[in-house]
């Protein structure tokens, strides 16, 4: 099976920054089953009504140290 470039090339060093800090910790949440199990936890409480959409979203996002720039995406 062949090499893909990108990865060739992080293997080499010779694309700097291939996998970023937001990529790495993207796909350690994406991964974590206590994090994934929590957030649809709180996407439930939202969608009944129990908790605010900001306020669980602020308390989620403090809990695991998740934090966005203004006007990312």
């Amino acid at each position: 099976m062949p090499t893909s470039q990108r990865r060739r090339q992080r293997r080499d060093g010779s694309l700097s920054d291939a996998i970023g800090r937001a990529d790495i910790a993207a796909e350690f949440l994406r991964r974590n089953h206590t994090y994934r199990a929590e957030h649809a936890q709180m996407q439930q409480r939202i969608a009944d009504g129990a908790v605010a959409k900001s306020a669980a979203e602020a308390v989620f996002a403090r809990r695991w140290g998740l934090s966005f720039r203004h006007g990312a995406g």
